[in-house]
């Protein structure tokens, strides 16, 4: 590694660390495919395209080349529009299933990204541990004031009517 955060390798942490806040609250919500789990859950495709398709210009592991980290980020593209796909077309199981194993593998990602204590991120919180933690601190509160604002301020989806009961036959 020899220069530290550039701008495109902050907008993708920034993107990445996002995701994973936005991922873990549409993953754990209990209500799925309302209009919250909806407008989090673009919001969160966004950020994971950015943070897969910006990773394709960054090559320090291999400079001038890609490594298999850009193989995984070829893979999480297909997996996010296939999952796109599939809610377009009703697929609901299919949908959760390829946005579960996604947010899996940016979770696995991230491991991979601070498991390495020479990483520019590890070694970036050696350097100055205040100062990322204080990024870190307002990325992950933007991301849950985001979602807060998101499941508070849109309306519920109208309940359906209540069924009247079946007369009693005599």
């Amino acid at each position: 590694m020899d220069g530290g955060f550039t701008p495109l390798i902050g907008t993708h942490a920034v993107a990445a660390s996002l995701a994973m806040v936005l991922g873990a609250v549409n993953v754990l919500r209990r209500r799925r495919g309302d209009p919250a789990h909806r407008l989090i859950g673009r919001v969160w495709l966004v950020a994971m395209y950015f943070t897969a398709g910006s990773s394709f210009w960054i090559q320090d592991l291999r400079p001038g080349s890609y490594s298999w980290i850009h193989g995984l980020s070829a893979f999480t593209i297909v997996t996010l529009s296939l999952g796109l796909w599939n809610v377009r077309r009703g697929r609901i199981r299919a949908h959760a299933a390829n946005m579960i194993g996604t947010y899996v593998g940016l979770l696995g990602a991230f491991v991979g990204v601070v498991a390495v204590p020479s990483r520019l991120v590890p070694s970036a919180f050696q350097q100055d541990w205040v100062g990322m933690g204080a990024i870190t601190a307002i990325i992950v509160g933007v991301g849950l004031a985001f979602t807060w604002s998101v499941t508070r301020l849109l309306p519920e989806p109208a309940a359906a009517a209540p069924v009247a009961p079946a007369p009693a036959v005599p």
